[in-house]
């Protein structure tokens, strides 16, 4: 991969663990032969498997170990994009291979769906080189099919362009209908102060009774979404708050037109760009935004 080159976002669906060492294997030495850094996602079992394989060159390699980073899409991508500036300080490219763990649901299925239709674009304006892998054994037809959709080349018998990949948006935006409404909240008045909307949210979260660490994330996390109201909105209209589904809920909802970008706050923070949904996704179960008679809501579950 040049230096100047771009992301290029693969996938490799293997049949056994023996063809998935000899390709990837193949692939991260031929990275670091230019001189690139190098990074592999795997679990701890995988971990070993890979660092057996590549021998002293396991020690040119960053590992990162997927049961920690493979917990919510917003996390997973932040993971691997701290991981590729780490490389990117003193390489002038990078390649991963990054096996993908898929979880028993359709739910699972379409959350990691969107996660890679993301990663095209999260990554875009790096050097760096992706090679996601998924063992193919009891994969489902949906996400085989989905690897098609959201990869622009895949490894078959060599790289294939693929005939069915979507557009990253537009394909998040098939995953994500409409939301439903949630009558079960209760609303306060937001107002324009951001001390006043964290005691008042911070009085709903005891009342809940949310865990302190929890809570503070929360905390953080609306705060944030309060303040680009305050700032980008024209002002918070309303907050509600509750449980829904076993989990507490904050709606911040602002008086602007909002924003019709269905991956706002997936892609790292850039010079230019704001932080605040970042943050609160980070901090965040999911975040969905959506426009409701109410106005624009940015909806948080914790």
């Amino acid at each position: 991969m040049s230096s100047d080159a771009l992301l290029r976002h693969n996938a490799f669906i293997y049949d056994s663990d023996d063809a998935y060492v000899a390709r990837s294997v193949a692939f991260l030495r031929e990275g670091l032969e230019a001189g690139e850094g190098c990074v592999v996602g795997n679990t701890r079992d995988g971990i070993a498997m890979m660092r057996e394989a590549l021998g002293p060159d396991a020690d040119r390699v960053s590992f990162l170990d997927v049961s920690f980073t493979y917990t919510r899409p917003a996390k997973t991508l932040a993971a691997y994009y701290g991981a590729f500036l780490e490389h990117l300080r003193r390489a002038p490219s990078v390649r991963a291979v990054a096996d993908v763990q898929v979880g028993p649901t359709p739910a699972d299925w379409d959350e990691w769906a969107e996660y890679e239709a993301i990663t095209n674009l999260t990554y875009s304006h790096l050097p760096v080189w992706v090679l996601c892998t998924y063992a193919a054994n009891g994969l489902p037809d949906a996400v085989l099919e989905a690897v098609w959709q959201t990869h622009p080349e895949v490894f078959t018998d060599g790289w294939q362009p693929s005939d069915q990949f979507v557009d990253p948006r537009e394909l998040v935006r098939q995953l994500n209908p409409e939301p439903e409404p949630l009558p079960e909240l209760r609303s306060f008045s937001g107002g324009e102060d951001l001390e006043v909307f964290r005691e008042r949210l911070a009085r709903e979260l005891v009342a809940e009774q949310v865990p302190g660490a929890k809570a503070l994330d929360m905390l953080v996390a609306g705060t944030e979404v309060a303040a680009n109201a305050v700032r980008h909105g024209a002002g918070i209209e309303e907050v509600r708050v509750g449980r829904a589904d076993g989990r507490f809920v904050c709606e911040v909802i602002d008086r602007g037109t909002g924003f019709d970008d269905p991956v706002a706050g997936y892609l790292a923070p850039r010079e230019g760009t704001g932080t605040g949904l970042w943050v609160a996704r980070q901090l965040s179960w999911r975040v969905e935004s959506f426009r409701s008679p109410r106005g624009f809501t940015v909806r948080m579950w914790l």
